[in-house]
């Protein structure tokens, strides 16, 4: 969405929420100051805005006012259907919410303060830092959640492949959300990263399984995400570089007696893992297994003949 867009749909929704009663387009479109000056390009933007506000499940009323025989539409949102009842958290609760909030950018038409408040934990205080991570589609996460607390199955869109799974888990890490469940074809619990995920659909019946009695979360190294056969890799990380791997593939390094750094983790995304190392140049090898050695050597060579041919 759109920078403007945003910022003009989340002071309609201020506008409404605060207005103590019904406010018709003419009165909004004054107080916003952000639509159009011709009357048929308003109307036609202040549609797709109330369209965006259903979507975003806000309970919006169109109530006719006026006298009889020129009745208007004016629109008006019920703070009690909009906000959630009062959870009667602790300071420290309030706080924690707070500082979470801060730490993520929340997408889709809300604002963090928003959301705080539908949560009623919104405290007025500042958090001294910035945003550090960003939801993802506010859509798919809407169906995943439905799926999730009334156990249906979806299918989708993943890795060019149409899929039938059986939601376990939602996860957010590292700015991406991850489903973990049963994928039915394959029989085997998988995980999924949500933005790669396309073309969702919902069943229509609710409780078709039941959740498994443990649930193992996602591996959010962003390369376990594929269907290459899964290899454990070794990668020997130079000592200036270990910082590097540990922050941005998001694992844990040993140092040997050298003071180089030994890393091993599973990967079943073959041609992702390549792009990543690449990075890393010659401050990384590739151990084992000699699968991805040799694709890392062919890579190279590729590249190495490209670059002579342009040359040429």
């Amino acid at each position: 969405m759109a920078a403007e867009k945003l910022e003009r749909i989340l002071k309609l929704l201020a506008e409404l929420l605060n207005a103590s009663n019904p406010k018709t387009a003419d009165e909004l479109r004054n107080k916003i100051n952000m639509y159009p000056e011709n009357l048929v390009a308003f109307r036609k933007q202040f549609s797709r805005d109330k369209a965006a506000l259903k979507e975003m499940g806000v309970p919006l009323e169109v109530i006719p006012v006026g006298p009889s025989g020129n009745t208007a539409e004016a629109y008006f949102v019920d703070n009690n259907a909009y906000y959630l009842p009062d959870l009667n958290l602790s300071e420290e609760e309030l706080a924690q919410l707070n500082y979470a909030a801060n730490s993520v950018h929340l997408l889709g038409g809300i604002s963090e303060e928003e959301a705080l408040r539908k949560l009623g934990g919104y405290s007025g205080e500042q958090v001294g830092h910035e945003a550090t991570a960003t939801l993802g589609n506010f859509q798919i996460l809407n169906i995943l959640f439905e799926a999730l607390s009334q156990r249906k199955r979806i299918t989708m869109n993943y890795s060019s492949k149409r899929r039938i799974v059986e939601p376990h888990l939602l996860q957010f890490k590292g700015e991406h959300w991850y489903l973990t469940g049963n994928e039915i074809d394959s029989g085997s619990t998988k995980s999924y990263r949500t933005d790669r995920i396309q073309n969702i659909e919902t069943s229509e019946d609710a409780d078709q399984y039941s959740l498994p009695e443990t649930l193992s979360g996602a591996d959010f190294n962003y390369f376990s995400y594929g269907d290459d056969p899964p290899v454990t890799v070794k990668l020997l990380i130079d000592n200036t570089h270990i910082a590097w791997v540990e922050q941005n593939l998001d694992m844990s390094v040993s140092v040997n007696s050298d003071g180089d750094g030994i890393a091993e983790f599973l990967v079943r995304n073959h041609e992702s893992f390549i792009n990543r190392v690449l990075l890393l140049l010659h401050h990384a090898e590739i151990l084992e297994p000699d699968l991805l050695r040799n694709k890392l050597v062919n890579r190279l060579q590729h590249l190495l003949k490209s670059g002579e041919e342009s040359n040429a």
